[in-house]
């Protein structure tokens, strides 16, 4: 009983003091799983009875944002993902739509992104709600291809108040 108390006093002591050096520590985004993110963007090892190259999905989590603002965090992550994906160089794709979780000690998302990729209606991972930062949606114009709608969304989370953005993108070939 000793031992018990002892092991668990010790796990709460590193726990906390690994998230308190993380506190101020710089933003990290990084995909839940690299394969299963490509996997939907190329549509490679994919049923198309599920799962549509068209309307793609990816999945990040995000640590080290305590310290940003609502307005300052969308900005990082509209950054971030406007680097990262070219809709000059993605002709076929009509919706792309990036979700952002928070990044926690002993849970892997990735166990849960293929049944919540086929089942879920929205998309996002199963019983992980709460964990939800932020969504970007970029959506082609049917009228003109031309023209993509981005829709940004921060989620309440933690002292962070909700944030939404729409923006309208003319891709130049």
């Amino acid at each position: 009983m000793i031992l018990k108390t002892f092991a668990g006093t010790i796990f709460a002591l590193l726990g906390f003091a690994t998230l308190s050096c993380n506190r101020h520590a710089a933003l990290k985004i990084e995909p839940i799983s690299i394969e299963f993110n490509e996997r939907f963007l190329t549509g490679e090892r994919l049923d198309t009875n599920y799962f549509s190259t068209r309307d793609v999905m990816q999945y990040y989590q995000v640590s080290n944002y305590g310290n940003q603002s609502s307005k300052n965090l969308l900005a990082k992550l509209s950054t971030y993902t406007s680097s990262r994906y070219h809709f000059k160089n993605m002709d076929t794709v009509n919706n792309l739509t990036l979700l952002f979780y928070k990044k926690r000690m002993f849970v892997d998302y990735s166990d849960h992104l293929y049944e919540s990729a086929r089942d879920n209606d929205n998309r996002t991972l199963e019983g992980y709600s709460n964990d939800l930062i932020a969504r970007i949606t970029y959506e082609r114009l049917k009228k003109n291809r031309q023209k993509i709608v981005v829709t940004k969304y921060l989620y309440p989370i933690d002292d962070n108040k909700p944030l939404g953005q729409t923006d309208t993108l003319t891709v130049h070939k």
